[in-house]
């Protein structure tokens, strides 16, 4: 072979591995957003499954409104974090989620003080996200804000985020006292203290903070309900049981604090759904290359794999081409 043959030969297979080993990493670190988001990333909360209903609540009237709480700040927060043009899931998602908490949280906790159906298998209520959704969308383009759909058939908020309001309650940490007032017991007041931490200078909690905030929160969320209380019938409707009252809690939780203080609890949220949407159970939050905090748990190991997976191709093209260097230059 040629020494002008080889130099052409080992210039095209360099540049097809180059590009091939370098496809996966583009891929993934590319803005783009997925049009079928992972399950455990977008359905942080909530049952994914519609439910038939039965109008059985005084607070069902109303069911065509979502009276919502929009404020400018809002607005503002939803721009800087959705609007730039790059839609990307990991920081604009959180940010949706606790602000249509925030301006959900009057109505979602004068609903809460409903008396919860005492039997499990009773029908649920239904959400009120779609028309929530239709409610701040209206606002959002009255303002002249308008978020990137990731495809014609999947909306930002509901389909891209799996965001999901509904009725909710957690008579384990709250309850109405004497004068029909909702309040929370010590697990909240410790909840309370553990989320008021000061923001960064980027406008959400630093690490620390979001870590203090949602180890309170899992203590909020702790159960000790039996299948004899909730009429579960048998081990699987118990647990099914016991993991949507945990969602439930949580979400009450946050909900809880933000409509006690909007401004001072809204970046340690914000900064707490974001660990719970990269991780199904955090331990911790640690902070990504923006200052973001995300969560730590046993899935690095998984993500640690990933990494090594997608640099494999790159080790390999270059065992190859090393081979094949040597190989055409003994010819």
């Amino acid at each position: 072979m040629s020494q002008s043959s080889s130099t052409t030969f080992f210039f095209s297979v360099f540049l097809t591995f180059h590009l091939l080993a370098k496809a996966p990493i583009s891929i993934a670190e590319s803005g783009l957003p997925d049009p079928r988001p992972d399950p455990v990333q977008t359905q942080t909360f909530f049952p994914t499954t519609a439910t038939s209903t039965i109008s059985a609540f005084p607070e069902q009237s109303d069911a065509g409104t979502c009276p919502l709480d929009l404020p400018e700040d809002l607005f503002r927060g939803i721009r800087s974090a959705c609007g730039s043009g790059r839609l990307q899931r990991i920081r604009c998602c959180p940010v949706l989620e606790a602000w249509l908490y925030s301006a959900y949280s009057t109505t979602a906790l004068r609903r809460a003080k409903a008396k919860a159906p005492t039997a499990f298998d009773m029908p649920v209520l239904p959400d009120d996200s779609e028309t929530c959704v239709r409610s701040l969308e209206n606002g959002l383009v009255a303002r002249g804000i308008e978020l990137a759909k990731p495809n014609q058939s999947c909306d930002v908020l509901y389909c891209y985020c799996g965001i999901r309001l509904h009725h909710f309650t957690c008579p384990e940490a709250f309850s109405l006292n004497s004068r029909g007032e909702l309040v929370g017991d010590e697990r909240v007041k410790r909840l309370e203290r553990d989320c008021l931490s000061g923001g960064s200078a980027r406008g959400h909690s630093g690490a620390a903070g979001c870590s203090n905030c949602l180890n309170s929160l899992y203590m909020v969320s702790s159960t000790t309900t039996t299948a004899t209380k909730y009429g579960a019938s048998n081990r699987s409707d118990e647990e099914r049981g016991n993991k949507m009252r945990a969602r439930d809690c949580r979400v009450m939780g946050l909900t809880w604090l933000l409509n006690k203080n909007q401004s001072a609890y809204i970046p340690t949220v914000t900064s707490v759904l974001r660990a719970l949407m990269v991780s199904a159970d955090p331990l911790s939050c640690t902070l990504d290359h923006d200052g973001m905090p995300l969560a730590v748990d046993s899935s690095e190991l998984g993500d640690q794999s990933s990494s090594t997976a997608l640099h494999f191709p790159t080790g390999f093209a270059l065992f190859f081409l090393t081979f094949v260097f040597y190989s055409t230059g003994s010819m």
